[in-house]
């Protein structure tokens, strides 16, 4: 016989609550990340496809418009989408980016763009300032 395990979904080593009808969901009064999807027979063992990630904080009245996906709530593609959410509690809204940064790099969500790299892009240094006494100009 096999342990029990959490029900829901996981991505990574995140464990997200059990999907639920975009439609339906009443937005979590606690800090955390989520997840939209839609439903694909190609995506195994859970037939979810991530879309897009997101993150919130503590009371936040609307966890889609602060997260750039306030069209969803007039949008007809509602009713065939679901959300799903990891509950991170005492974290730094830092701490919540990086993980969502994390997961978005590792699923390449159809919806959200990633930012560029910034590791290959050339740094641009200042000019050195001169050390020591500068002569006063009058």
């Amino acid at each position: 016989m096999y342990p029990p395990c959490a029900a829901g979904i996981r991505f990574n080593d995140c464990y997200f609550t059990e999907p639920t009808r975009l439609a339906d969901w009443a937005p979590p009064r606690f800090t955390g990340l989520f997840v939209i999807l839609v439903r694909d027979p190609n995506w195994a063992p859970r037939s979810f496809q991530p879309l897009c990630f997101g993150e919130f904080g503590n009371n936040t009245p609307d966890p889609l418009g602060s997260s750039g996906y306030a069209w969803l709530r007039t949008s007809e593609q509602r009713r065939s989408l679901f959300v799903s959410v990891l509950p991170m509690p005492f974290t730094t809204n830092t701490q919540r980016t990086a993980l969502r940064d994390n997961l978005m790099a590792a699923y390449n969500p159809a919806w959200q763009k990633r930012a560029p790299s910034v590791a290959f892009e050339p740094h641009t240094v200042p000019p050195r300032r001169r050390i020591g006494f500068q002569p006063e100009t009058a």
